[in-house]
């Protein structure tokens, strides 16, 4: 039945090329050398009688046949590890992307009740701020990204699932707060100003004026929500702040919300998370979407 197809070891050999989009990185991977993985996949060039890469003087690019028979390679090989790991009782791995400031907040912080309930899935965490390419980089296996979702929530090759709409409002520390009672107009205040230029802008500085009259409020800003909260969490000022991120340091009494005119919110924007359809059937990337959304949903 299945006497047409190349070996495991060609197709294991292609689909870690293709996903790490380089000859010498998948010999890395796979403790070979770039030369064995150029013979491997030229022999398996050979046998389907196509061309699954493009060859450059210091780089290498799928074909679109080649990119045909990476994403079906991918989808089986993780088909494949997840009822090996199944059979043998080995932790399946699941690599996620999102913001530093989301992994720091609010990820890591609830990440050990899922560890809980599954402990069978490794979860490794990618912080950056770039956007990764998550419909051609197989390294990342799910992404939550922060701003508007797309209209189209699904598309041949990606789903796109709303998580939470965050609410901002001003967070500081309760000696500080005693602090803004006595004298309001020495308050100083932090904000973010996101490093992606196509973030809609959402009317925090007009909020704070608003909620300052009779002076000019002094505000500071910082380019990571992080350094935000680190910044009221130091008793250096009121951080007007998404909820969502400092949920964890309101529970712990560190931060308390404000009061008075200090209780004003404002609706944010949205967190997302953003599905490969080659994970469709995978049931780590199952369980941890139903946690998020479990999770998020009590917001």
């Amino acid at each position: 039945m299945f006497q047409q197809l190349p070996s495991l070891n060609a197709i294991k050999v292609f689909e870690s090329a293709a996903r790490l989009n380089s000859f010498k990185d998948a010999a890395n991977e796979l403790n070979v050398t770039p030369t064995a993985i150029s013979h491997q996949i030229r022999a398996l060039e050979d046998t389907l009688k196509i061309r699954l890469f493009e060859r450059k003087t210091r780089a290498v690019s799928l074909t679109k046949e080649g990119e045909l028979l990476a994403a079906s390679a991918n989808h089986a090989l993780q088909n494949l590890l997840s009822t090996v790991n199944q059979l043998k009782g080995s932790p399946q791995t699941l690599t996620i992307s999102t913001t530093s400031s989301f992994a720091a907040m609010w990820l890591v912080p609830n990440l050990a009740s899922f560890q809980q309930k599954h402990p069978n899935i490794d979860i490794q965490i990618r912080a950056e701020e770039s956007l990764i390419d998550i419909e051609h980089d197989r390294r990342v296996d799910m992404v939550i990204r922060y701003g508007e979702p797309p209209k189209q929530l699904e598309t041949h090759s990606l789903i796109h699932q709303p998580l939470i709409t965050e609410s901002i409002g001003f967070f500081a520390t309760p000696n500080y707060w005693k602090k803004h009672s006595e004298e309001p107009s020495s308050s100083v205040f932090f904000c973010t100003r996101w490093q992606n230029p196509n973030l809609p802008s959402l009317g925090i500085e007009e909020t704070i004026k608003n909620v300052v009259t009779d002076e000019t409020p002094s505000i500071r800003y910082f380019n990571d929500e992080n350094l935000t909260a680190q910044a009221a969490l130091s008793g250096q000022g009121i951080a007007f702040i998404s909820q969502l991120a400092v949920e964890n340091s309101v529970q712990n009494g560190w931060l308390t919300h404000g009061t008075g005119e200090m209780a004003t919110s404002i609706t944010g924007l949205h967190y997302y998370l953003v599905i490969p359809k080659r994970l469709q059937t995978n049931q780590a990337a199952h369980h941890f979407k139903n946690w998020l959304q479990e999770m998020l949903g009590k917001k």
